[in-house]
């Protein structure tokens, strides 16, 4: 990966190297063919302003020493990424102008309650923006990241400037904006030193007479995986009793706690142990 960026700041080095001398060229090349002065200096300036930020990013990422260095994918150079593309859409915009024969002083002067109206209409996506540029940099989550965000849970698989995208238990991807995630309350189960696995459920009081002999046959029932759960840590808990219902957990800790394929697993069958033993009863 460092070689990958070192390879890549060379040939953006170089490339700017070669752009600044041949700048005549291009001045001469532009008049031939007639290109409005405006759009001429503007592309120039553009395309230098390319290689500059890319080559800025590749010594960022080049000296950047990431926390988990097995990730795919790290905050950090996310949101390097995210800072990237706001410049070159403010690079765009300026190609734009300079095509509409607009210089920027122009713009910011006539076009000012324009630009206001505007921010009003996006106030939404801007601070989305900002929220996802806040959540990157401050690594509130990371990618990777098991979390619970207000009544969404999952895996963190990826954030944009505008959602953060969630693998839930069920395999469904969801998108939260970056505001909600800003708002809500969150959960990161990979922050914490050991996480428990859960089921919640509800059984008839007068079928089950001890609350030991139902954890000894959930128990039993993932025989396969024992060797998975860490010792002592599989238990059946009674959480509230009423006349008609009792409502229990039954609660684990892997000793990979990160292995969701195993986790799915284990709560596969105790579910349908439990569907089981409530419908037997």
């Amino acid at each position: 990966m460092q070689r990958n960026h070192f390879f890549k700041l060379i040939l953006y080095v170089v490339s700017l190297g070669i752009l600044l001398l041949l700048k005549p060229a291009y001045t001469q090349l532009t008049g031939y063919i007639h290109i409005p002065e405006l759009f001429e200096h503007t592309l120039f300036r553009v395309m230098v302003g390319f290689l500059i930020v890319e080559a800025s990013k590749q010594v960022i990422l080049l000296t950047y020493k990431p926390d988990n260095p097995k990730r795919k994918k790290d905050n950090f150079t996310i949101g390097i990424n995210h800072i990237s593309k706001i410049i070159y859409g403010v690079l765009m915009t300026a190609i734009v102008m300079s095509l509409l024969n607009i210089s920027i002083k122009e713009a910011l002067t006539t076009l000012s309650l324009l630009a206001a109206a505007l921010v009003v209409m996006t106030k939404d996506y801007i601070s989305n923006v900002i929220n996802g540029m806040y959540i990157t940099f401050t690594k509130l989550v990371n990618i990777g990241d098991q979390v619970a965000i207000g009544h969404s849970k999952g895996k963190i698989l990826d954030i944009t400037l505008t959602n953060v995208h969630l693998l839930s238990e069920d395999d469904d991807i969801i998108y939260i904006p970056n505001n909600k995630v800003f708002s809500e309350e969150i959960i990161n189960y990979t922050r914490r030193e050991l996480k428990k696995s859960y089921i919640d459920f509800q059984i008839n009081p007068y079928s089950i007479s001890d609350i030991t002999e139902l954890e000894r046959i959930l128990w039993n029932e993932v025989a396969l995986f024992h060797d998975e759960i860490m010792d002592e840590t599989f238990s059946v808990k009674t959480v509230l009793i009423k006349v008609d219902a009792v409502d229990c957990k039954v609660h684990y800790i892997l000793k990979d706690p990160l292995n969701k394929e195993v986790d799915t697993q284990i709560k596969r069958i105790l579910k349908r142990k439990i569907v089981t033993l409530i419908n037997h009863h």
